[in-house]
């Protein structure tokens, strides 16, 4: 019995250590759902549909757009840690009628630690035809949608602070893979 509480006790103190990372491995880690990459969506149009996945058209312009901006960027894989995470949600819209792509970045902005700061949308509209590459049109759509809630983000004076300073040292670093299922922000 004693050799057992011995092993739970040395179990517990490495997944403690383990788990109270002193220093981050990037500034910024972006999470985006595994849904957005198995789950295609449908662009709809009179005579011809669009089926896509968003994540792998938003990943590499997320991980270039905030690496030039705030930082170090890391797309979020299984104990990565950062001063910011963030949980991007992209949506997009194509009307027939105008032509025209509707692009949407919803992006929840934690700290290192885990407390949810604030929430960003970038919108954008890019006029194109769905029937001439349209996986052009979607990803020029998500370019401008991504640049417009980056562009918001920067000016945000705490953003700039957590990736200057960190989070307090009383309080550790949480995985990015924990992202889904932190609270959000209370309206």
């Amino acid at each position: 019995m004693k050799q057992l509480l011995y092993a739970v006790g040395a179990i517990l103190l490495a997944q403690g250590q383990a788990m109270a990372e002193d220093t981050p491995s990037n500034q910024v880690v972006v999470y985006i759902s595994p849904h957005e990459y198995t789950h295609e969506i449908k662009l709809w149009h009179f005579v011809k549909d669009y089926w896509f996945a968003q994540g792998p058209l938003i990943e590499p312009v997320l991980v270039k757009t905030l690496g030039a901006t705030l930082g170090e960027t890391a797309i979020c894989d299984a104990g990565v840690t950062g001063k910011v995470l963030l949980w991007v949600k992209p949506e997009m819209f194509y009307n027939p009628h105008m032509r025209n792509f509707y692009g949407t970045i919803n992006a929840t902005v934690y700290s290192g630690s885990g407390h949810a700061l604030a929430t960003y949308s970038g919108k954008s509209r890019y006029s194109g035809d769905l029937d001439i590459l349209p996986a052009k049109s979607v990803q020029a759509a998500y370019d401008l949608a991504i640049q417009s809630f980056v562009d918001k983000m920067k000016a945000d004076p705490a953003i700039s602070k957590l990736l200057q300073e960190g989070i307090p040292s009383n309080q550790s670093y949480t995985p990015c893979s924990m992202v889904a299922v932190l609270p959000g922000l209370k309206r």
